[in-house]
């Protein structure tokens, strides 16, 4: 029986998040189904995190254990054969009996994509948020500057459970531009529920104008901004998750 690593991709446009939901669609409901189908008979995998409803991938990472006696790229081929067209299993790895691709992450990732349009471009809007008024990059990455390191976040997001705490630290937060697309990344050791989307949508009122500098401050001194509203999250993609193995 080996412990499996898997990287995995898919747009989340159609599924109610990563995480099984009773009579709901989910990643993992749809890519366990898979794993049944080449006779797997575990009872759940587990993830690095768990994406929102809409969220994309391009790095979650999964964890189970399988007696597979095929080499693992078989194991890739024979799973991408039963997943629909908006999931795939990029790699697969054996890891070592005791890796959780949760606990033992060193980071995560993510990427948000933003583009301005009076009207929406079809072939963009899937994965990206369309303003109709254009930000200032400058301004917005003098706000994200500003979240870099260890703080409190319980300004910008949730911890998943009641008694969790809400500090991250973060070592990456900046924005560029790519052709016609705005791309935030985001890199912490953890982030809290809905953390990323409030980010960015803080960010952005700060780079139109509709908010100074002083918000992102007073969200991490005073744990409110006062702003509840989210970036949308087909925007957003897990693009990375970091671990030891790979320093």
């Amino acid at each position: 029986m080996a412990h499996y690593k898997l990287i995995l991709a898919y747009d989340g446009t159609q599924y109610h998040g990563f995480q099984r939901q009773a009579n709901r669609q989910t990643i993992q409901a749809v890519f366990e189904e898979a794993l049944r189908k080449i006779g797997w008979q575990g009872r759940a995998v587990m993830p690095s995190g768990r994406t929102d409803s809409g969220v994309h991938a391009l790095g979650q990472v999964v964890s189970f254990n399988f007696d597979w006696n095929h080499p693992d790229e078989t194991l890739r081929a024979a799973l991408n054969a039963f997943l629909p067209a908006d999931i795939s299993v990029r790699q697969v790895a054996q890891a070592h009996p005791g890796f959780h691709p949760r606990y033992d992450a060193l980071s995560r990732t993510y990427r948000y994509q933003l583009y301005q349009a009076q009207s929406r471009d079809p072939l963009v809007d899937r994965y990206a948020w369309r303003l109709s008024q254009e930000p200032d990059v400058e301004r917005m990455n003098q706000a994200a500057a500003l979240l870099m390191g260890e703080h409190d976040f319980r300004g910008f997001g949730k911890a998943l459970r009641e008694d969790g705490t809400t500090i991250r630290r973060i070592e990456q937060a900046e924005w560029h531009r790519d052709g016609d697309l705005l791309v935030f990344y985001i890199t912490g050791n953890a982030f809290l529920y809905h953390m990323v989307r409030r980010i960015v949508h803080v960010l952005v009122l700060v780079g139109q104008g509709k908010q100074d500098l002083e918000i992102v401050k007073r969200g991490l001194e005073t744990g409110s901004t006062g702003i509840v509203d989210l970036a949308p999250a087909r925007g957003l993609t897990l693009t990375r998750v970091r671990y030891p193995e790979d320093e």
